[in-house]
């Protein structure tokens, strides 16, 4: 018995030892995080003059949405809203010019009333490129995508959308009625996918990919802005020509930036 005891005793105690070596340990647990979501702010003009944005756009949601805060283009170049209001009829291509011989070319429109008799053998009659131009201001933290449906709303005559030609281009910086954006910002880098013309803008595919954002150094969301370019163009920008016909085409384009 008093064998057993010992062994017993040296057992506990080998325990003991055993116990007082392990090392002393605690564990701290530290998770840091950090997230922006990717941000698009769209702006245009504000009807007088002046720059206002219409869709601020900060994940997957618009925090300046419904239809009535949708925004306008603007006339490239200018502030000034493409509205019906606001287009002057010169510039969607409704003037002519008429050259008799070595006479100065006579501008003539739907609202002359009287002309001169002329000699039609060294006539001609022809005017601009029927062209309208439109922009529009992006400023983000991160690449975004473009796309765009178009929506016939008139039509007659000769002219249908697969007549016109559409192209989508970037400008970087410029100065817009005294406004000058884009001087923080850089090349967003991304694809202009191509149109075969008008009639394709039915959304089925983003008019543009994003490359990166625009945003390239501190500044305000004018200064870190580019802007988008949008070209329409009848018959691929040549000059009027009586045998183009006559007719009327209008159309309403969306275009939706968003974070894809």
């Amino acid at each position: 018995m008093s064998f057993r005891k010992s062994l017993l005793a040296g057992a506990v105690m080998a325990a003991s030892t055993a116990a007082v070596s392990l090392p002393a340990s605690a564990s701290v647990i530290d998770r840091p995080h950090f997230k922006v979501l990717g941000l698009v702010i769209v702006w245009s003009g504000d009807g007088s003059g002046g720059a206002i944005a219409n869709d601020f756009v900060i994940g997957s949601t618009d925090l300046i949405g419904g239809a009535a805060q949708d925004g306008t283009t603007v006339l490239t170049g200018s502030l000034d809203l493409t509205t019906d209001a606001t287009v002057d009829a010169s510039t969607v291509g409704d003037v002519l010019d008429l050259t008799v011989g070595a006479a100065s070319p006579i501008s003539i429109d739907e609202t002359t009333t009287s002309l001169t008799a002329f000699d039609p053998s060294v006539a001609t009659l022809d005017g601009e490129a029927l062209t309208y131009e439109s922009s529009f201001y992006v400023a983000s933290n991160t690449a975004f995508n473009i796309n765009a449906i178009a929506t016939e709303t008139t039509q007659s005559g000769d002219f249908t959308m697969a007549d016109v030609d559409y192209d989508l281009d970037v400008t970087v910086t410029d100065t817009d009625d005294g406004l000058t954006f884009g001087t923080n910002a850089q090349d967003p880098q991304g694809t202009f996918n191509a149109v075969a013309d008008f009639s394709a803008l039915d959304g089925s595919t983003d008019v543009y990919e994003g490359g990166r954002r625009t945003a390239e150094s501190a500044g305000s969301i004018v200064d870190q802005s580019v802007r988008f370019d949008a070209t329409y163009a009848l018959n691929s920008e040549t000059a009027y020509d009586l045998s183009q016909g006559a007719g009327e085409l209008e159309a309403e384009v969306v275009y939706t930036v968003y974070v894809p």
